[in-house]
């Protein structure tokens, strides 16, 4: 039997560190994209620049934060050849243009998997955080989750074979635990 460790997503004290010693707006655009989005990083490095550039943000007279109406999409294709689309946010689509005007290697990133690993672990030592590109996937769910998103969807937007697995990160979502224990009878 194996045991699956619990997600560690960044704390707020953590991604704010990180994001003010970033000092290139590439990688602030990487880190962005991977934040809003909960791509891997392999399926953010295959996703070409022509397709990239087809994603329009919402209008700017829609107030939501990722509008259902003018909702940008992006299909993937993850682990086990599953495809899926990934909903993308206005912030999602402002670092995708930072990205393409970056890039010139015909993808959206301009580096490979190891190259953004690379920049994340020297943005990570700098801030003195454990920059790895899959905590920004963590720090994604665990933020559906405790914002109410049902397992059921979350499960479905990270592309995750069973809900089961989704379940980690309301069991690892410190502020779920909490309020939980505010709504146990007295």
């Amino acid at each position: 039997m194996t045991t699956l460790r619990l997600p560690k997503p960044f704390t707020p004290a953590e991604l704010d560190r990180l994001f003010a010693t970033v000092d290139r707006d590439d990688v602030r655009a990487a880190m962005v994209l991977l934040h809003e989005t909960g791509l891997r990083i392999a399926e953010a490095c295959s996703i070409s620049s022509d397709e990239a550039q087809t994603w329009k943000a919402p209008p700017w007279w829609c107030r939501r934060r990722v509008c259902r109406r003018h909702a940008a999409s992006v299909r993937v294709i993850g682990k086990g050849d599953r495809e899926r689309a990934v909903p993308l946010s206005r912030e999602a689509v402002r670092a995708s243009r930072v990205l393409l005007a970056a890039t010139s290697n015909g993808q959206l990133m301009p580096w490979t998997d190891r190259g953004v690993r690379y920049l994340f672990k020297e943005v990570g030592d700098r801030a003195g955080v454990h920059h790895h590109p899959h905590r920004w996937r963590h720090t994604f769910a665990t933020e559906l989750v405790e914002g109410g998103v049902p397992i059921e969807i979350v499960a479905d937007i990270l592309g995750h074979s069973s809900s089961e697995i989704t379940k980690l990160y309301w069991q690892a979502s410190q502020r779920s635990k909490v309020a939980a224990l505010s709504r146990r009878r007295r």
